[in-house]
């Protein structure tokens, strides 16, 4: 998980974008009344996100006049679209994680922008762009359209929850086989809040993180025996052991990497230090 700056573009902006380019009459009349009602939204929606609270944020399948298909019209047919009036303000945000590293789970590429509180639950948020966060495809599509309907059931927002980043708690561990394998879960620290260790365990779920975490670490193990074995023809396990803490040390600035869950766990693991690496295929 990695956090961003919030998107420069602002509601107001888009809706402009997306009012100026709707063509029948009729429509923009109706969009134009519940202009100030959207914007309305957004300020909720930026105090609940905040505030840790967006599971406060209500649903509302219209706005006056306007039916919750006009309202993700608006996202589909001018910010989403290719040729749509508003599309650069969707590339903008889409691009803005860094390396195009999905923020989510900090594997995947970054192939969409999701709707941190899904369109088809929120339809006055499509167009919001603190809503719009880049994402992989994996998950975007384990995301769907899950919302939360307690505190604890909110995932992480890349925007607004640095604080979740601050401590490591994705936690790997190691099952010696034979084949060794890693397997990660979510292991909050216990001096957190009972809503913040509910949330990070509903990202990695929501997310598909064990997944995610597990397929990578396990491709790894095959290199990392023969980079250890290189180490122990170095200098034995004193070496190992060196870089293994140094790998740890390397992947610290991000604390919930599976490279630092990784790492942590096999360089606390003395068999796996004192030559059950060699057991990897």
């Amino acid at each position: 998980m990695r956090s961003l700056p919030l998107p420069t573009d602002t509601q107001a902006s888009v809706f402009a974008l997306c009012l100026g380019a709707t063509t029948d009459p009729g429509r923009q009349a109706r969009l134009t009344a519940i202009a100030a009602s959207l914007a309305a939204s957004g300020v909720t929606y930026h105090a609940n996100a905040t505030a840790a609270s967006l599971h406060h944020v209500e649903r509302r399948p219209s706005v006056g006049g306007v039916t919750k298909a006009e309202l993700t019209g608006l996202y589909e047919e001018h910010l989403s679209k290719t040729s749509g009036a508003a599309r650069a303000v969707y590339d903008r945000i889409r691009s803005a994680a860094p390396n195009n590293r999905c923020p989510l789970c900090g594997v995947g590429s970054v192939a969409h922008c999701d709707h941190h509180l899904p369109k088809s639950r929120y339809p006055d948020l499509s167009i919001l762009p603190s809503n719009l966060v880049p994402a992989c495809h994996f998950c975007n599509d384990k995301k769907r359209a899950k919302y939360p309907a307690t505190a604890g059931q909110q995932t992480f927002h890349p925007y607004f929850d640095q604080h979740l980043l601050n401590a490591p708690w994705v936690r790997a561990t190691l099952n010696p086989g034979p084949p060794p394998v890693l397997v990660f879960d979510a292991c909050p620290p216990t001096a957190w809040t009972t809503v913040d260790q509910d949330r990070v365990r509903r990202h990695f779920d929501v997310c598909g993180l064990a997944i995610t975490f597990t397929t990578n670490a396990n491709d790894e193990l095959p290199i990392l025996r023969d980079r250890l074995a290189l180490q122990a023809s170095r200098g034995g396990v004193p070496a190992i052991q060196q870089f293994l803490d140094d790998e740890c040390d390397v992947h610290l600035a991000r604390p919930n990497s599976w490279q630092y869950a990784t790492y942590r766990t096999l360089a606390a693991d003395t068999w796996f230090v004192g030559g059950g690496y060699l057991t990897i295929p």
